[in-house]
C-alpha cells in the first residue's frame, strides 16, 4: 500500500466533488452580500419589468462567475507534503503559496455537509495557534485519505515536538498506533431534547423578530402603515382585547422560537460523542453537516462547565475545552462545547485532561461586599433614573412599570454577588459566578502567560483591585479583592510559573 508520504510528495489536487463545494461557497457569499435585492427581485416588483428584467440579467451574470471562479479555483489549487512542512498553492489572479511546518500544526479538523457525505468526501481544516481563521482548507478529500493525512502529520509532528525527550523517545510509531479511541460521553435523543429545551429562546426570538422586520423592511417603506392596514378590519376587537392580542403573538413567537432551537439543537449535536486518546480529544456531532474537532490534550488552557435554571432541572451542564489559540483569533476553532452533560461526566473528563478531582472542597475566596453596592448603582439605580422620568414626563404615566426593573435587576446583582467567589491550590484555579444559573472555570496555574492587577479610580479609594489571569486561551477575570490579596494572587501564581518544568506548548 502506498505510503502517505509519498502519495502527495507531488502536488495534488483535491476530489471533483470540490468544484460542487466552491460552487456552493461562492453562492452563500452571494446571497450574503446581495440578500436585499434577491428579495427585490422574488416578492418586491416595486418596479415594473424592465426593473425585474434587469435584476435577472444580474444574478444570471453573477451566477455565471460564480460557476467559472469555482472551477478555476479548483484547477488553480494543489497541495503537497515536502520537508516535515504541508504546502498548499493557491490563487486564480494572484498565486500564492503557503508553508505549514508540521509542529507548528495546532489541530487537524474534519467537516462533513450533506453534499460531502452524498459523495463520501470531508473537508479538512488545519490550523496553528496565531491564525485568525483555519490556515488551510481543502475542501474535498476521500474520507479515508483525509482520516490517513491527519494521522500522519500529527504524528509526525509529535516526533518533530518530542524528539529532545528521553522519555518520548522511546514511544515507537507502533506503539502510537496501537492508541484505543475511549468514549468518554455521548447524547442520547432523550439528552438532545433536554439541552433543546433547555436552551436561551429569547435569543432565538430576538433572531426571529430581527429577520421579520428586516423582510418587511425591504418589502414597505413604512412597516407601521402595513401593519395598520392588515389589522384595519379588527380595529375594535384589537382595542378591547389588546392584552389577548399581544399575549397571543407573544405565546405564537415563543413556541416558534422554542422548535427553532430545539431543531438547531438537534440537527447541530445528533450523534454526539466525544472521545479520547493518549494525547487528545475528539469531538464528532451533527446531522446534516458533519463536523470532527481534535484538541491536543497538553494545550488546553480552560475547562469551563455552566447551567441555567432549565439545564439545573435537568442535572445537566454546558462543557466547554479550549485550547491554546490567539487572542485575536476566533477561537470557536480551539474550542469543544458540549451542550449537555451530566456531573459525573464533567468530572471524568476535567480529570482527564487536568489531574483535578472538582468534588473536592476548597477554601472559598469572597470578592467585597462592595461589588454589590456598585452594581446597585450602576447597573439598577441609574439607568432606571435616567430612562423611567424622561419617559414618564414626556411620553406616558405607563412609563412607571418599567419601575419594575429595579427589583429585578436587584434580584440579579444579590444572586451574582452570592456566587461570585474563586479557589486557589497548589496546581489550579477555580473561578467561580453566575446569575440565574452557575459557571465554573478551572486553570493550570503554570499555564497563566501574563498576571494584570487593574484599579478604577472607585477600587483606589476603596484599596481594591480586580485581577486578570491571562492564557493563550483568553482571560480570566476576580473583580473586587483586596489589594494584598490581588498582589498575594499575583506573586504566587507567577512563582508556580516560573517554578514548573512543564511543558505545554
Amino acid at each position: 500500500m502506498e505510503s502517505i508520504s509519498s502519495k502527495y510528495a507531488s502536488p495534488t489536487r483535491q476530489s471533483r466533488v470540490a468544484i460542487g463545494i466552491i460552487l456552493i461557497k461562492f453562492i452563500r457569499f452571494t446571497l450574503r452580500s446581495f440578500w436585499p435585492l434577491v428579495l427585490s427581485l422574488f416578492i418586491g416588483r416595486k418596479a415594473g419589468n424592465s426593473f425585474e428584467e434587469v435584476i435577472g440579467y444580474v444574478a444570471l451574470g453573477i451566477a455565471a462567475l460564480n460557476l467559472l471562479g469555482s472551477v478555476l479555483t479548483y484547477f488553480r489549487f494543489y497541495f503537497h507534503i515536502e520537508g516535515g512542512a504541508f504546502i498548499i498553492d493557491k490563487g486564480v489572479l494572484k498565486k500564492t503559496k503557503t508553508n505549514i511546518p508540521f509542529e507548528r500544526i495546532q489541530t487537524i479538523n474534519l467537516q462533513q455537509n450533506l453534499l460531502h457525505q452524498m459523495f463520501g468526501v470531508v473537508s479538512l481544516e488545519i490550523d496553528t495557534a496565531g491564525a485568525k481563521k483555519s490556515e488551510l482548507t481543502i475542501d474535498a478529500l476521500r474520507k479515508e485519505d483525509a482520516e490517513a493525512l491527519r494521522k500522519y502529520i500529527l504524528e509526525e509532528r509529535e516526533q518533530l515536538v518530542d524528539k529532545t525527550s528521553q522519555e518520548s523517545a522511546q514511544v515507537t510509531t507502533a506503539e502510537r498506533e496501537e492508541e484505543v479511541e475511549e468514549t468518554i460521553l455521548s447524547l442520547s435523543i432523550t439528552d438532545l431534547f433536554k439541552v433543546g429545551v433547555s436552551q436561551n429562546h429569547l435569543k432565538s426570538m430576538a433572531i426571529l423578530f430581527a429577520f421579520v422586520f428586516s423582510t418587511l423592511n425591504e418589502l414597505t417603506d413604512d412597516v407601521e402603515d402595513l401593519v395598520r392596514e392588515q389589522l384595519s378590519g379588527f380595529e375594535e376587537y384589537v382595542v378591547t382585547n389588546s392584552w389577548i392580542v399581544f399575549l397571543g403573538s407573544v405565546i405564537i413567537v415563543a413556541i416558534i422560537a422554542f422548535l427553532y432551537s430545539l431543531i438547531n439543537t438537534v440537527l447541530k449535536n445528533f450523534e454526539l460523542k466525544l472521545s479520547t486518546r493518549k494525547r487528545g480529544l475528539k469531538l464528532v456531532r451533527g446531522l446534516f453537516n458533519r463536523e470532527e474537532i481534535s484538541i491536543n490534550r497538553s494545550k488546553v488552557q480552560t475547562i469551563s462547565w455552566s447551567d441555567n435554571p432549565l439545564r439545573k432541572a435537568f442535572k445537566m451542564f454546558t462543557l466547554e475545552i479550549e485550547q491554546a489559540s490567539s487572542a485575536q483569533a476566533d477561537q470557536l476553532k480551539a474550542k469543544i462545547k458540549i451542550p449537555g452533560c451530566y456531573h459525573q461526566q464533567v468530572k471524568h473528563v476535567v480529570q482527564m485532561v487536568f489531574p483535578f478531582d472538582i468534588s473536592s472542597e476548597h477554601e472559598k475566596h469572597r470578592v467585597s461586599h462592595l461589588l454589590r453596592y456598585r452594581l446597585w448603582l450602576t447597573v439598577s439605580l441609574l439607568p432606571a433614573l435616567v430612562v423611567i422620568l424622561p419617559a414618564y414626563y414626556f411620553w406616558n404615566p405607563n412609563a412607571l412599570w418599567l419601575l419594575l426593573w429595579i427589583p429585578t435587576s436587584l434580584l440579579a446583582i444579590e444572586l451574582y454577588y452570592r456566587k461570585r467567589s474563586f479557589e486557589l491550590t497548589a496546581e489550579m484555579l477555580r473561578n467561580n459566578k453566575g446569575t440565574f444559573g452557575n459557571t465554573h472555570e478551572i486553570i493550570q496555574l503554570y499555564k497563566v502567560q501574563a498576571v494584570i492587577i487593574k484599579q478604577s479610580w472607585y477600587q483606589r479609594r476603596k484599596n481594591l483591585a480586580t485581577v486578570e489571569l491571562s492564557t493563550a486561551a483568553g482571560d480570566i477575570s476576580i473583580p473586587f479583592i483586596a489589594m494584598e490579596k490581588a498582589e498575594a494572587l499575583e506573586n504566587y501564581v507567577l512563582y508556580k510559573v516560573e517554578s514548573s518544568t512543564e511543558k505545554w506548548m
